[in-house]
């Protein structure tokens, strides 16, 4: 069997290394369709010798690799992430074809019911997936150590002015921010990586994370977080996550926090590091895809 990986160029290209280290029996190729010309143009020799074609990114809308491949009668199978469903929902017109003869798949249960509300049956098929080992590191002193990724130029909408405030209400804990420079000057108490290559140096100094986008999928930096026996603020209603729907919420969960820091020096988030364990090993995700390919 030979499946083509497509769609958003980090998760895809990850996705793709991880299925050809797993898998020998069958052959797995990546291209980059979002932004390299030359992987486009390789997409039409590949398409006719694929069986499956796989893409971590949904759409109702254009895209000449679901065009060639439906055309040419090769299976679909569709991933819908956060902010294609987003894009789904304004759409004037939308690829009936898409919607008939692609199979539709998403990661979590919110997703799954507002795509439904635009008429996509979708099931649950994840992609994430980790090499499950000792990863819950924990760093010492006084402090709180908050972690947080707010993509650069979408500020607003990754909770740049929530996590600011609570920032503000909570002084003396250390917040840490990578993807973005900043919007502004910010507290003292608040730090702006940009782009961060090591991003295992920042979570193994922080106790907590934050993840308040406007509008999520299953997040990869909320499981990881997890998986590193993380406290995790987030606000979509996922398990072992403390669930916050505003800026104020924010503030009293770090609050709390906080005093149970100081209380026990430890806030170690066992029952996160079981839930990726169990959900979202290596082994159980990528023989879950492997069975939905061979279908």
């Amino acid at each position: 069997m030979r499946v083509l990986i497509v769609g958003l160029p980090l998760f895809a290209e990850r996705l793709h290394k991880s299925l050809s280290e797993f898998d020998t029996s069958n052959t797995y190729y990546y291209l980059d369709t979002y932004y390299n010309k030359k992987d486009r143009l390789k997409a039409l020799v590949l398409i006719p010798r694929m069986d499956v074609i796989y893409s971590i990114n949904g759409t109702l809308d254009k895209s000449r690799v679901f065009d060639l491949a439906l055309k040419l009668k090769k299976r679909v199978m569709m991933t819908w992430v956060g902010t294609d469903v987003t894009k789904a929902k304004n759409l004037i017109q939308i690829n009936q074809r898409y919607l008939e003869k692609a199979e539709h798949y998403c990661e979590v249960t919110w997703i799954q019911k507002e795509l439904k509300d635009l008429n996509i049956k979708a099931d649950i098929l994840n992609f994430f997936n980790f090499e499950i080992k000792n990863n819950s590191e924990q760093p010492s002193g006084s402090k709180l150590s908050v972690l947080s990724y707010i993509s650069e130029g979408r500020e607003k909408y990754y909770g740049w002015d929530e996590i600011m405030q609570a920032a503000r209400e909570n002084e003396d804990v250390n917040f840490t921010i990578v993807g973005t420079k900043g919007l502004q000057i910010v507290p003292d108490n608040v730090r702006c990586l940009g782009w961060a290559e090591d991003m295992n140096a920042l979570f193994n100094s922080s106790h907590c994370t934050i993840r308040f986008v406007e509008h999520d999928g299953l997040s990869g930096f909320v499981l990881e977080s997890l998986n590193r026996g993380k406290q995790v603020i987030y606000n979509q209603p996922l398990d072992h996550c403390i669930h916050v729907k505003n800026a104020g919420d924010i503030s009293v969960a770090i609050a709390t926090l906080k005093e149970n820091y100081a209380k026990d020096g430890a806030l170690l988030n066992q029952a996160g590091v079981d839930y990726v364990s169990k959900n979202f090993n290596r082994d159980y995700i990528l023989n879950r895809l492997i069975k939905s390919f061979e279908r």
